[in-house]
């Protein structure tokens, strides 16, 4: 791991090699990359490098990190340095993108909402476990058959409109994204299809008066 100077500020860059040896020509080269594209932005916090080599492929990852979000981009072909060549390439794109975008809408500040979680008290709970009690064995066996919750986590829920949601996902290797609709101020979700394109659902329906 090394640490890069971007003017007065700095980051972290990690470079990591699968059934390959990072030598230093490679570090050097992969400096200079992310010196063409260090003019973009001066929010950098991490970047992680991985280069992996399979049979004749060479492959590349790269992580940019910042505060509140990731870039991540991939490349593949037959050179470690064409591979590097192209992966930067994606990156700069993606951070030329993000640039355009966040300087439109850089005097707007996002409204965020919190999602309200409601904690049952024991008794409650109590009087739930006994209805569970008086299922059906086999219900009961269906029940315990199901995948578990590994983890649960909480999320601001950003209101946002259809342009930044999809710059979001853009910019993110996610598969979906729940936020309030800035028009509509209802809750959609927007997630990626197989084809590279999205979707939208809506979580709610407006109220008709």
């Amino acid at each position: 791991m090394s640490e890069v100077n971007i003017g007065d500020e700095k980051y972290h860059l990690s470079i990591f090699g699968h059934q390959i040896e990072v030598t230093e020509p490679m570090r050097e080269y992969v400096k200079k990359k992310l010196h063409h594209i260090e003019h973009l932005t001066d929010q950098i916090i991490d970047v992680a490098v991985r280069l992996e080599v399979q049979k004749i492929d060479h492959r590349a990852e790269v992580v940019m990190k910042f505060s509140h979000f990731k870039i991540v981009v991939h490349a593949t072909t037959t050179d470690l340095y064409a591979t590097l060549d192209k992966v930067f390439e994606k990156l700069q794109t993606k951070l030329t993108r993000w640039k355009g975008r966040m300087k439109e809408h850089h005097a707007k500040k996002p409204i965020v909402n919190q999602i309200a979680v409601e904690v049952l008290e024991q008794q409650e709970l109590d009087e739930i476990n006994d209805q569970i009690v008086e299922e059906n064995l086999k219900q009961m066996e269906e029940i315990m058959g199901m995948p578990r919750v590994a983890e649960e986590k909480t999320i601001p829920l950003k209101t946002l409109n259809i342009h930044e949601a999809i710059m979001k996902m853009e910019l993110s290797n996610d598969n979906f994204m729940i936020y309030r609709c800035e028009e509509s101020k209802l809750l959609r979700v927007i997630y990626r299809r197989r084809d590279g394109s999205y979707g939208i659902i809506s979580a709610e329906e407006r109220a008709v008066s």
